[in-house]
Formats: structure tokens, sequence, C-alpha cells
């Protein structure tokens, strides 16, 4: 029989074993909750075609559009909600529940789409699948940095947002398997994610970072409200309040014009890219749907990688500045040039992905840096789903443009890629960092013993 001396001593040393692999598990399961997002998002544009065709009826490519368009606008809704609800949730609630909450949701949401009877029944399907991944996705880039500090953490940010274009890969290669049987099958297996939440459940703890800030607003909230200080008020405020004071609203304006552009360009106008092969082959096109979107998520694979070496060497300025202006560059002189599916088509798809995912990676490094622990879930849901508004317009403006332009999704999406300029812009004014996770900026505020114990064993892993 072990004495209880021997039994502390033994659990001490599974704790610190635990320690060594945590960041590592925080990352995979960032990593697979990403990739099945970008599955369970994608899938929709890829079956859009053939699905609304059967539930409208007809093979009219302005009224497919235009209602693509409005499925479009509604999703997006429930991705700004969810990334900002869910955002606020996490803050408070933790980040692990509310990870495990929007898989299940966004899963579960994706294969209820494979019962719908008309397009309506779809787009509120559509909607609670927004809710879930709008959710999901902000959670990655918090738990990613909370766990991950250094240069590493910029490589692990790197591997986290490559998980969207693996994402993108599956549902291309859902789309070859699954597409002869019908479009229905494709949102089956958007229900596979849900079994992810063993994993997130059986692997995942709370960061140290938020554990403390926990522990710090058990025990202002014993004292006496009359006896507080200033940052200990700041601490118990709804993130939300915070971020609306003094410097913290500037940098979460320019932060957002930037998440807004990269949110906007890509599901606004380079989401189309599948349905705009459909048009220019004047059919299904299974295989050229799935070519163009493993090609581009090749581009967004090396662009995700590329990136941490950007930022080493044109810092996060720069980085950004060239990643939107060349976002609009690519993006519409590809919908503008191309007239056939073929080479010069792939070439685009290439490096529109490459540039796009820069643009994405940048903003998941830079976000941590910018913001606190304690206001990190809210402010990367505001950001990411803020644009989520100027989506949903623009959505709804590309059905009237589709429209404008006799049905061609080309010109539409050239329109609207004029959105990049916005985040080009906007990268003049970037709040300037110091490379390294902002952390918990309350520091007036006392750290308790317990939480002091959870930072050390994190410093020590």
């Amino acid at each position: 029989m072990l004495t209880n001396e021997a039994k502390e001593f033994v659990s001490e040393i599974k704790d610190r074993e635990a320690g060594k692999t945590r960041h590592w598990h925080a990352l995979a399961a960032a990593w697979l909750g990403e990739a099945f997002d970008a599955m369970d998002a994608s899938i929709f544009f890829i079956a859009m075609v053939p699905a609304l065709t059967e539930l409208l009826r007809s093979n009219n490519d302005t009224e497919v559009g235009q209602i693509g368009s409005i499925i479009l606008a509604i999703f997006m809704l429930g991705w700004f909600f969810g990334a900002i609800g869910f955002g606020i949730l996490a803050d408070r609630l933790g980040r692990r529940k509310t990870m495990i909450l929007t898989i299940l949701i966004y899963s579960l949401a994706t294969g209820l789409c494979a019962l719908c009877s008309n397009w309506m029944q779809l787009a509120a399907c559509r909607f609670i699948v927004g809710c879930g991944i709008g959710g999901e996705i902000c959670l990655g880039t918090v738990i990613v940095a909370e766990f991950w500090k250094g240069r590493p953490r910029l490589w692990a940010t790197a591997a986290l947002e490559s998980s969207f274009n693996a994402g993108l890969m599956l549902a291309a290669a859902f789309n070859t398997l699954l597409s002869p049987f019908g479009w229905r099958w494709l949102f089956v297996a958007g229900i596979i994610p849900a079994l992810m939440t063993l994993y997130v459940r059986s692997k995942i703890k709370e960061s140290s970072s938020f554990e403390t800030v926990k522990i710090q607003r058990a025990e202002i909230k014993k004292k006496d409200a009359n006896d507080l200080t200033h940052s200990e008020k700041q601490l118990l405020r709804l993130p939300i309040v915070e971020l609306m004071k003094g410097e913290a609203k500037g940098r979460l304006l320019v932060t957002a014009l930037l998440g807004a552009s990269a949110v906007v360009g890509y599901w606004a106008c380079v989401a189309w890219i599948p349905a705009w092969v459909n048009q220019l082959m004047a059919s299904e096109a299974i295989n050229e749907r799935s070519t163009a979107t493993t090609i581009f998520s090749v581009g967004g694979l090396a662009g995700c990688f590329m990136t941490p070496l950007l930022l080493d060497h044109l810092g996060r300025k720069s980085t950004m500045t060239l990643a939107f202006g060349g976002g609009l560059l690519a993006t519409t002189m590809m919908f503008l040039t191309v007239k056939t599916y073929g080479p010069e088509l792939i070439l685009w798809c290439l490096a529109v992905g490459i540039l796009t995912n820069i643009q994405f990676t940048a903003l998941q490094i830079y976000i941590p840096e910018a913001f606190g622990t304690q206001v990190l879930g809210t402010a990367t849901g505001i950001i990411f789903g803020a644009g989520r508004i100027f989506a949903v317009a623009l959505a709804l403006c590309g059905a009237q443009l589709i429209a404008f332009y006799g049905g061609s999704y080309a010109m539409a999406s050239a329109t609207l890629s004029l959105a990049y300029a916005v985040g080009f812009v906007a990268s003049f004014w970037l709040y300037k960092t110091n490379g390294e996770v902002a952390g918990i900026t309350s520091h007036a505020i006392k750290t308790p013993a317990p939480a002091r114990q959870l930072v050390l064993a994190s410093e020590a892993d």
C-alpha cells in the first residue's frame, strides 16, 4: 500500500507528464475542429448547384445563384451570432466546454441539411451550422495562443490555419466519393465531426492563463464592491464592455476591419469558385470542382506556412498589406480573365489560395498579441464575426449582381473582390505589438496562490 505522501508524489509526476503533452492535445483539438469547420462550411458550395436545382426544380443559373446567395447570407448571419455569442461564453464558461458545444451544433445541423425538402429548410439548417462554426473557429485561435508560447506559437498557428485547407480537401474527396449517389450524402458526411467531441472531452483541459483569470474573478467577488481597485473592476466587467473603452476600442476597430475584409473576400467572392466551375463547364462538373478546390487548398497550405517567414522578414503590418493587396489583385484578375476551365484557372486558384490563407494566418497570430486573456475570446469573436454582417449584406448584393450581370458568377465575384481593398487600407493603421501573447493584462491584480502554481507549472512545461 502506498502512503499518502507517495500517492501525492505519483499524482504530481502524472500531472507533470500530462503537462508535457497538453499543448499538443490543444493543437490537435483546434486543428481537427477547424478542419471539420471547413468541411461542413464548404459542403454547401460544392453541393449548391445540384441541391438547389432539385429543391427549386429549376436549372436556371440566375435563380439558383440568387437563392444560393440568400442561403449564404443566412449562414453568415448565424456565423455572426455564433462568433460573438460563443466568444463571450468562452471568456466566462471556459474554452473546453464551449468548444464541445459548438462542434455538436454545427455537425448535427449539417446532417439535418440532408433531410431538407425545400430551400427554406436548408437555409434554416445552414443558419444553425453557421452559429456552431462561427464559435468553434474563434476558439481554435484562442486555445493555440494560450497553450503555445514564443516562436513555436507562430508555427502552431500556421499548422492550425492549414486545417481549413485540409477540410476543403476532405470536402472535395467526399464530393468525388459521394456525389454520384446524390448531394444529400455530402451533408450526411457532415455529421462525422460530432465524434471529435469525445477526444476534446477526454484530452483537453483549460489553459493556466484562463484558470488564473477564473480564480482572480472568484477572489475579487468575495471583496466589498467599494474596496475594489480599478484593475479589479476591469476584470469583473463584461469583456465586450472592456473592449469598448480607451485604446482597446481603436485597436479592435482596425483589427475588425482586417477580419471583415478577409471574411467578406473569402465567403462572398472566393467561395463561389466551385459554382463558377459548374457554370464554365455547363454541367455538374464533379471532377473539375474537386480539382479546383484541391488546388486552392494546396495553395492555402503553402500560404499558411509562408506566413511565419513573412512575419519575420516583413513584420505584421507589411505582411497584412501584401496579403490584402495581393488578394485584391489576384481575385479580380482570376474572375475577369479566365473564360474556360483549364490550366490558367488552376494557377489562379493556387495563387488565391496562398494569399487568402496568409491573411487569416497572420490575423490569428496577431489577435492574441493585441488583446488580453480576459477579453480574448470576445475580441476574436467580434473580429471574425463582425465581418459576417458585411458578408450578409454583400451576399445579398451578390444575388442582385448575378442578376445584373445576366447570371455571371464571375462578374459578380470580381465586383465583390473589391472588399479586399478595405483590408489593404486598414493594414496601414495596424497596432504594433511586441510579438508575444498579451496574456493577463490586469497586472495590478495580485495572483492568488493556486493560480500562481498553475502559471509556474505551465512555464515549466
